[in-house]
């Protein structure tokens, strides 16, 4: 579960608040999409789940957070690291090694972990995110979505129970986004794995979320509910729905 109580935080030298009064709970097990527009807090929202803010970021915090039972705020990055994977938006900015299974393998040997416990780890990841052919192959051949495939699987090498992603397919074609986040809903369905997916793009992700958080901005109230239910409240939305709000048409179509 991940609680945020009354978060408000504020960068170095911003005059303005990134996250403003804000309460939500996220439940164990869900694909949670969360959506809003630039500059309404999203990534502010992710970095928090796993410790980045404040801990890389410096600025102001306040209020009160629990993620998986523990204070992303009081925990080190290391402790909070075994309890939540993160994916940046370009996965090369997180990449530290040249090919697929080393990638993998990083994050398990520096959290020590036995060679012989290790090489199986590694097995497992890579069957997980249907790497295995790729196992042996340099990062910079391969295609934006097999890349990110990558980086979801080293971030999931620990076996976090939470996997965080910052708008992972912004940077893909239509076929890539679609595998990516294939992918993320059968983890989540396979392995109960708690998804917590920024996008800008909803009519990618929509109807592969439990639950839609919109952040709105301007320290207005986040809504959290079905999908179907939080579009509808929506100003901004995808082409279909908004044509299907002007029709009227009911249930909205989300996609």
């Amino acid at each position: 579960m991940i609680e945020f109580e009354h978060v408000s935080f504020t960068y170095p030298g911003a005059k303005r608040r990134a996250l403003s009064d804000l309460s939500v709970c996220l439940p164990a097990g869900e694909l949670v999409l969360v959506a809003g527009p630039s500059g309404a807090g999203k990534s502010t929202f992710l970095r928090c789940i796993n410790g980045l803010v404040p801990h890389f970021s410096g600025g102001t915090l306040s209020g009160a957070l629990r993620v998986d039972g523990l204070d992303p705020v009081a925990a080190t990055p290391q402790v909070m690291s075994r309890h939540v994977g993160f994916v940046f938006q370009d996965p090369e900015a997180q990449f530290v090694m040249d090919r697929v299974e080393d990638e993998i393998a990083f994050a398990l040997e520096n959290a020590a972990m036995p060679p012989q416990e290790m090489r199986v780890r590694v097995e497992e990841t890579l069957d997980l995110l249907d790497l295995a052919p790729l196992r042996g192959r340099a990062l910079e051949t391969l295609s934006g979505g097999e890349r990110q495939r990558v980086a979801i699987a080293a971030a999931l090498a620990l076996r976090p129970p939470i996997l965080v992603l910052d708008e992972p397919t912004s940077q893909l074609d239509p076929k890539s986004a679609e595998d990516v986040l294939t992918a993320l809903a059968r983890l989540n369905a396979d392995l109960g794995l708690t998804v917590v997916l920024a996008e800008h793009r909803l009519e990618r992700a929509l109807a592969f979320a439990d639950s839609l958080l919109y952040l709105p901005g301007d320290e207005a109230t986040p809504l959290l509910d079905d999908p179907r239910t939080v579009v509808a409240e929506m100003a901004q939305t995808p082409p279909l729905v908004r044509l299907a709000k002007a029709l009227a048409w009911q249930p909205l179509p989300l996609t």
